[in-house]
């Protein structure tokens, strides 16, 4: 303890003199007390030194002096112990018998927590401050771990740092990369023989699938001594009903083979499908024996109708263009023979119509009032006047019957989709077609995909042109014999690919219309794992196409049992979203629906949750990562039927021992309050002796 004094020190002779003069002049000289018998000579002596004291140290805390503490803490060290919680670990109880082990382990707890701060952690993606172990977990991530212990215990006294794991991790970095500032003790579980196990190591499918479609699913298989087994791999649908299944000799102690599967997608939507192989006896593990996917087909086939007004060149070589994508179904037909319903369809090619003969009046009416896409060729049979009247995309205006020898060159600012390098490159070399003479005027939306060449002059006049207005796309390919382009290509190429990269992808662009719905809902995967959230996202949209969110949007979520799942979501921003971990495993269909402005509106999809199977993949303890760490944290490696050497090694290591901390408080001596209750004290004795002996 130590006095700080604001003032000279000397100036305390005067707190001093200023108690004495005045006890004296209060005692000394007066007459007020009637009591004048020897004893009370020394009770006025007495009240006097109260009164000097009182009035001192008074005059003494006007100095404002202070006081410095010196404290000393003494801090236990920290023993943390951190336990993988992965279901892993109840391999490795195989050989070992786990209720010792537990048992073992409680003990070192015990002890520990006698002589030290013990701190107990489970881990699995990260670590959890918890003591009961339950080896259910999914993922193992030792790294994000020993990084969020390093973080927590920044700065404090830790004896030691006990990670008792297999050394398995299946998420993070390698954890040897991870940079730790205690000692790090491993406790080496599992079993680092190769146990006789049957695996799914991996599952090739193409995610995304078109209807009718084949799609080839290879299958890796991953042997552990198993040499000479004879097993079945099968592939099964959502029903667990087998699809296909193949046989397969192991030949080899440790082989990786490759087996492949083709399934039809005859089914639109996520289709679930399973891989399983038939277990043999002594597997270490069962779980890795199955695998799950997931294939989202779609229905994207498009309709085509190609009408025309006559047979054609260019009809055929059109269709056998279009035709090679087989997700555009083409109809070709006559005019004067078209009896279909004009809505089946998702793109109408209009071949020499209007024609001089047949105005087509009908199927321009049904396009206009069903705002159907449509491509005109116009050729040499068109009407043209007939033709400016019926789209808005280009006026022409030809001049007489006449006709120019016009060879394409591609549109560089063409935006709408993209062509190859290679293919815009071989349009100019492409033989020139017919086009009219006369004055082009197009409109300011309209795209040019290409443009017409007369001789060596490049003009603004397009051969091929697209438009969309209000949602309705539209094209015009000006000019006839395109049919020679395609045999162009194959004369020089050898192929096609040219001719088809151009209509195909042109075609493509018109058939597929713009989203144009007020209610739109996505889920932002189709597969989610059982440990992530389903995340569903809606938009909802006004008259003028903005975005609002004001009606409250239900949805319910069904699963393949049959059990439903009421859901609200939630608003964000402009739109809405719902995030949930609350439905288990299985394939879900949904429906969502919300009223706005007295309409009632619906959208639905479809989705999976699937099972996190990263334990079961890898079965094998690394124990090597486990001796790499403790080298490198100056640690050691125990083994789980070892447990109380690396107790008794603990608590005999000197080095681990309690922190002292030394630190210092100054304050003022006026907040001492036995001063305030000795002042007082002196006060209340002299004020009732004087009363008494009759001074007041």
């Amino acid at each position: 303890m130590e006095f700080i004094f604001q003032y000279p020190i000397w100036f305390i002779v005067f707190c001093f003199l200023l108690g004495l003069v005045y006890s004296s002049v209060l005692y000394f000289k007066t007459d007020a007390f009637a009591d004048n018998t020897p004893i009370f000579h020394w009770v006025k002596k007495v009240m006097a030194l109260f009164r000097f004291l009182s009035v001192s140290v008074l005059s003494f805390l006007l100095l404002s002096p202070l006081i410095k503490s010196r404290f000393v803490d003494k801090v236990q060290p920290s023993i943390v112990i951190v336990h993988d919680n992965s279901s892993s670990i109840k391999l490795s109880f195989g050989k070992l018998d786990s209720s010792k082990y537990l048992a073992s382990l409680n003990e070192m707890y015990k002890a520990f927590n006698e002589k030290y701060l013990l701190d107990l952690y489970t881990f699995s993606d990260k670590a959890y401050q918890k003591d009961t172990l339950t080896f259910l977990e999914k993922r193992t991530n030792i790294s994000n771990t020993l990084e969020q212990i390093n973080s927590n215990y920044f700065n404090r006294n830790v004896g030691a740092v006990i990670l008792a794991t297999d050394g398995i991790y299946n998420e993070g970095n390698n954890p040897i990369y991870t940079d730790f500032n205690f000692p790090i003790y491993t406790i080496a579980l599992g079993d680092t023989s190769s146990q006789k196990d049957l695996k799914i190591a991996q599952v090739n499918a193409n995610k995304i699938a078109y209807l009718d479609d084949e799609v080839q699913v290879d299958v890796i298989i991953e042997a552990i001594n198993s040499k000479n087994e004879n097993v079945f791999v099968e592939l099964l649908n959502s029903k667990g009903k087998r699809i296909s299944s193949k046989k397969i000799n192991l030949k080899e102690d440790y082989i990786e083979q490759k087996v492949a599967f083709v399934i039809k997608a005859t089914n639109v939507g996520i289709q679930k499908y399973s891989i399983k192989i038939s277990e043999i006896e002594g597997e270490i593990s069962l779980e890795n024996n199955i695998s799950t996917f997931y294939i989202d087909v779609i229905d994207s086939r498009q309709k085509v109708l190609i009408l025309a007004n006559a047979p054609h060149p260019d009809i055929a070589a059109l269709k056998q263009s279009v035709s090679k994508n087989k997700n555009l179904e083409v109809d070709v037909q006559y005019i004067n023979r078209f009896g279909k319903n004009s809505e089946e369809y998702n793109l109408i090619v209009l071949h020499n119509l209007p024609s001089i003969k047949n105005n087509a009046q009908n199927i321009f009416s049904q396009i206009t009032k069903e705002k159907i896409p449509f491509l005109f060729i116009a050729a040499s049979a068109t009407n043209f006047n007939s033709l400016n009247k019926f789209q808005s995309i280009i006026n022409i205006k030809p001049s007489a019957k006449n006709l120019n020898e016009a060879t394409a060159f591609f549109n560089q600012n063409f935006t709408s989709f993209n062509l190859t390098q290679e293919t815009s490159n071989k349009l100019n070399k492409f033989p020139p077609v017919s086009v009219p003479f006369g004055s082009y005027k197009f409109a300011a939306t309209a795209k040019p995909l290409l443009y017409q060449k007369i001789g060596a002059i490049e003009t603004d006049y397009p051969i091929i042109l697209l438009n969309e207005n209000l949602g309705v796309k539209s094209g015009i390919i000006i000019g006839e014999g395109i049919w020679r382009w395609r045999l162009h290509d194959y004369l020089e190429n050898k192929n096609h690919d040219a001719f088809d990269e151009l209509f195909q992808k042109t075609i493509n662009y018109l058939a597929i219309k713009s989203d144009k719905r007020k209610f739109r809902v996505t889920n932002t995967k189709n597969v989610f794992f059982e440990t992530e959230p389903v995340i569903i996202e809606a938009e909802l949209y006004n008259e003028s196409y903005e975005l609002v969110n004001e009606p409250e949007i239900k949805l319910q979520a069904k699963n393949e049992k049959g059990e439903e799942f009421p859901l609200s979501m939630s608003r964000i921003n402009n739109a809405y979203v719902l995030k949930t971990t609350s439905l288990p495993i299985g394939a879900y269909t949904y429906t969502a629906t919300t009223t706005y402005a007295a309409k009632n509106y619906k959208a639905s999809g479809a989705f999976s949750i699937k099972t996190l199977q990263l334990e079961a993949i890898q079965t094998k303890a690394n124990h090597k990562i486990l001796h790499q760490i403790a080298e490198k944290t100056n640690g050691a490696v125990f083994y789980p039927n070892n447990l109380n050497k690396l107790k008794e090694f603990i608590l005999n290591k000197e080095d681990i021992k309690p922190t002292l901390f030394e630190s210092f408080k100054t304050r003022s001596i006026i907040n001492l309050k036995w001063i305030f209750f000795f002042i007082v004290a002196l006060l209340s004795i002299e004020w009732f002796a004087r009363k008494y002996y009759g001074a007041y």
